[in-house]
């Protein structure tokens, strides 16, 4: 068994030896080579615990940052107290540049150092640059240690023990670098065996693989960040409050009513929805039915007007483009079952066209019509554009471009546009202020929830 090992790590060696050198044989007997693998064993080990204690600290910062969780404290971090890792983390010393983290430019770091000691333990002839690296390497991460050790101590008043765990590795890990360098002095002066492409391999590769690592690290926070801006920003535009503000300060639109205007629900009642709608609009089919259920669950409180609004250029000339071209079409038939069925044929065949846009492009209207059992003769005289139907599709659609629509479903209560992010419970709470707002003396009112 421990002679299989001993192949494969040897078939192993041998294949990296290939890929770092781009295929040029390799020929053991080209040394002496700098060191043994014992030292490099050490910093393998010691660069391993410092990229554990790294991307805990940029997880941590990325979770910290973003609001999107927890990290629990342990006997290392915590977040409260004099011993306070949260503290370091979102202090400003903690970030460089106002963009980068140091906790990703630490993980960085190690990981460039696993780069370099896992080349040196598989290709003997690139130990020794990789010792020259890791010098420098060293070397300066201990000048980030020294600096990062000030500022807990005589700046933010907070210690972390995960930072200082990091700082104590870069200090172990320089300690082994020169103590074998002091003692390996002499190899330095020995000629290069490393070849050209393996030099090449070892410096693109490590720079690709430190680069790759820290936009990693980054790109997560910074879209954790967006992330959590975003549901922020939602949370405060469907906050009641905010819901109130900006419907009282909006424009108040004068929309007017009549008899010939369909209506769902009962005609008398005080608080009267308007309803700009496309029949050819998925949005509209599913916005109409929730509209219906706001309606039923307030009898008597609130009715539901529809006007047309098709885009489509056949009828409205306030659109650039035929986006629905059956729309206006779809517009006359229903608006012709109101004509000859009351709003109870209206709205069955409004449902017939909602739930079938996929069949409006054969013209389904007269099937619909014998379905509700309407006059066909007078239903098709109504279809033409110039009709009594087309006419007040086309007055709809102008009534629309007054109100400078642009887009459908519009939806209308006391004279206000109700934004198009506020929908659900959301649209029953801007329902609820507004009637409040024309209504002072009723302070508790509130609608019922569908």
């Amino acid at each position: 068994m421990q002679k299989i090992g001993s192949f494969w790590r040897g078939r192993f060696s041998e294949w990296f030896r290939r890929r770092s050198s781009l295929l040029i044989p390799y020929d053991a007997s080209k040394g002496p080579f700098f060191s043994s693998r014992v030292p490099f064993l050490i910093l393998l080990a010691l660069s391993l615990v410092g990229c554990f204690a790294t991307a805990f600290l940029t997880y941590r910062h990325i979770v910290l940052v973003s609001n999107t969780g927890g990290v629990p404290d342990s006997a290392l971090c915590r977040s409260h107290g004099s011993i306070n890792c949260d503290a370091i983390l979102l202090n400003d010393y903690a970030t460089l540049f106002g963009y980068i983290s140091s906790a990703s430019l630490g993980f960085m770091g190690f990981v460039f150092v696993l780069w370099l000691v896992l080349n040196a333990l598989f290709n003997e002839r690139m130990r020794k640059t990789s010792w020259v690296f890791l010098i420098v390497y060293f070397f300066a991460a201990i000048g980030f240690s020294w600096y990062y050790v000030y500022v807990m101590m005589f700046e933010v008043d907070y210690i972390c023990t995960w930072c200082l765990v990091v700082h104590a590795v870069n200090l172990l890990s320089l300690i082994v670098v020169l103590w074998v360098s002091i003692r390996k002095k002499k190899s330095f002066l020995l000629k290069e065996i490393s070849t050209l492409g393996e030099r090449v391999y070892f410096i693109g590769a490590g720079l690709i693989i430190c680069l790759l690592t820290l936009s990693a690290a980054t790109g997560i926070e910074k879209s954790q960040v967006l992330e959590d801006v975003k549901i922020k920003y939602e949370e405060l535009a469907n906050d009641p409050a905010v819901v109130a503000a900006v419907l009282r300060s909006s424009p108040t639109y004068e929309i007017p009513v009549s008899a010939a205007d369909p209506v769902f629900g009962a005609e008398s009642a005080p608080h009267s929805l308007v309803f700009f709608s496309d029949f050819q609009c998925p949005v509209c089919a599913r916005t109409e039915d929730y509209l219906k259920k706001i309606v039923n669950a307030n009898p008597g409180v609130l009715n539901l007007i529809f006007k047309n609004y098709p885009l489509s250029i056949e009828c409205n000339p306030g659109v650039l483009s035929d986006l629905h071209p059956k729309a206006c079409p779809a517009a006359r038939a229903a608006y012709a079952a109101f004509i000859l069925g009351g709003a109870k044929g209206f709205w069955a065949f409004g449902d017939r066209l909602f739930q079938n846009q996929k069949r409006l492009k054969d013209n389904p209207w007269m099937d619909f019509a014998m379905q509700l059992k309407l006059d066909t003769g007078k239903f098709q005289e109504l279809l033409a554009p110039d009709s009594e139907a087309g006419k007040k599709i086309k007055d709809d659609a102008a009534m629309g471009i007054k109100l400078k629509l642009n887009s459908t479903p519009q939806v209308f209560f006391k004279g206000k546009r109700i934004p198009e992010n506020f929908r659900g419970q959301f649209m029953v709470e801007a329902l609820d202020e507004l009637i409040k707002g024309e209504h002072p003396e009723l302070k508790d009112f509130q609608l019922k929830r569908p």
